[in-house]
């Protein structure tokens, strides 16, 4: 009889096993995109956005790679299931019915840049319709800007890539180019000569404030499951302070790397 409640007793034991060695691993590839100081193949730890996701992924057992693809291409690739999922995006109701998405890592601001020395004063965007915009293809800048620029209440002139349009601003050829805050600032710094970056600035005042999330394809057998994963570890981070610590210190290494201080 003792040697039989002892078996039992082994038997539940390891039946115990995995759930006090804690979650599975999973292992999963999402597409990444180039958006320094965020994101970038060739950026330190790939950039900060990444660097947050890997570490918040590694926490809950989650190993992640990327591939690294145009930022049109890599939203499209988790939406129809070819990777497991994607990163940097903001949740909107039609990307909803592909993905599932994480509560916010980073904010995501949105300004307009200038000349240094002009003035387009304005409470909303439609205000800025006698002025020329430049757009990337690709970039989304928000529902408003889609619809306003669908109206032709905005004019835009779109170029393949931001450090065109920054030469574009340069050159007069268009008066406003929307980015995000800190990655303008940087793309300006990085890419112009000095002379060059101080005649561009960004606006004081955001048109357009959006959270940064993990995005994962619904298609995925565990997509939920990840997501739990992410948010239960990044709410962790975020409480210890780790969240703030990691981010300074990838922001540090990234600048370091492109020659910004």
């Amino acid at each position: 009889m003792t040697l039989f409640r002892n078996f039992m007793l082994l038997l539940l034991l390891a039946w115990s096993l995995p759930a006090l060695a804690g979650d599975a691993p999973l292992r999963v590839r999402f597409s990444n995109q180039s958006y320094p100081p965020f994101m970038g193949e060739q950026l330190p730890r790939g950039g900060i956005l990444s660097a947050v996701v890997s570490e918040v992924f590694r926490r809950g057992q989650v190993s992640i790679s990327y591939g690294w693809y145009p930022n049109h291409r890599a939203i499209q690739l988790a939406r129809n299931g070819d990777v497991d999922g994607s990163l940097g995006w903001t949740p909107n109701e039609e990307r909803s019915r592909d993905l599932l998405f994480s509560e916010p890592v980073m904010p995501f601001r949105m300004v307009l840049f200038q000349r240094a020395g002009e003035s387009y004063p304005w409470q909303s965007l439609a205000d800025l319709a006698p002025y020329r915009f430049g757009i990337t293809a690709g970039n989304f800048y928000s529902d408003a800007f889609n619809s306003l620029q669908q109206q032709g209440v905005l004019k835009v002139d779109v170029a393949g890539d931001d450090i065109s349009n920054l030469r574009k601003l340069l050159a007069g050829r268009i008066d406003l180019f929307p980015m995000e805050w800190e990655a303008g600032q940087l793309l300006v710094r990085s890419t112009l000569r000095s002379h060059q970056a101080r005649q561009l600035v960004p606006q004081a005042r955001e048109y357009w404030t959006t959270p940064l999330c993990v995005a994962v394809s619904r298609k995925h057998p565990q997509a939920a499951e990840l997501i739990a994963r992410f948010n239960r570890e990044l709410r962790k981070m975020r409480d210890s302070g780790e969240l703030a610590r990691l981010v300074a210190q990838t922001r540090q290494q990234v600048y370091a790397s492109l020659g910004v201080g």
